[in-house]
């Protein structure tokens, strides 16, 4: 899934506040959910009324956020808000065109295709902005048993989304 997460980090340097403009959030889903369909082969089924809830919740979520310093920790739960809010709604599903037999990795986002996607747009907008900052990707490549085993996490609560990092084997240039 790094793979996925570098495809769409391919785009360059980008702004964070950006993605409070609704359109930006919904074309930083689609690069994603893309990205994670041309991995696997399939075909992206986006529902566009849960990812405006999702979008909603995020906003909502983020206005309560105390600003007054922002730190690391404040970017990191930025991260973590966008997981949380997009894998609290049944958003996408995947139909896979090419089914190898067996794949662990299509197993596990036919299994968790909104906790799956939601990891992945949470950890490329925190890729994006630590390798903008270091120009080290912070990423490394996932095996699929590690997928599955951070999108069962987030699905069985989404207080494992402040976790990504850790789930998704992230490095931190903060200490």
């Amino acid at each position: 899934m790094a793979d996925a997460m570098a495809l769409y980090a391919e785009v360059g340097a980008w702004n964070l506040a950006a993605l409070a403009d609704r359109r930006a959030f919904d074309s930083h889903y689609e690069a994603v959910a893309g990205a994670i369909a041309d991995r696997l082969t399939a075909k992206v089924h986006i529902d566009i009324q849960a990812r405006g809830r999702a979008f909603d919740e995020w906003i909502v979520g983020l206005a309560s956020m105390d600003a007054q310093e922002i730190t690391d920790r404040h970017f990191v739960g930025v991260c973590a808000s966008l997981i949380a809010s997009l894998a609290s709604h049944p958003i996408v599903t995947y139909s896979v065109m090419v089914r190898p037999w067996p794949d662990r990795l299509i197993e596990a986002v036919a299994k968790y295709p909104d906790q799956v996607t939601a990891l992945m747009s949470g950890a490329a907008v925190y890729l994006l902005r630590v390798r903008d900052m270091t120009g080290v990707d912070p990423s490394v490549p996932l095996s699929p048993l590690i997928v599955e085993n951070a999108a069962g996490h987030l699905w069985r609560g989404l207080a494992a989304a402040a976790r990504f990092r850790e789930l998704l084997q992230l490095s931190s240039p903060w200490s």
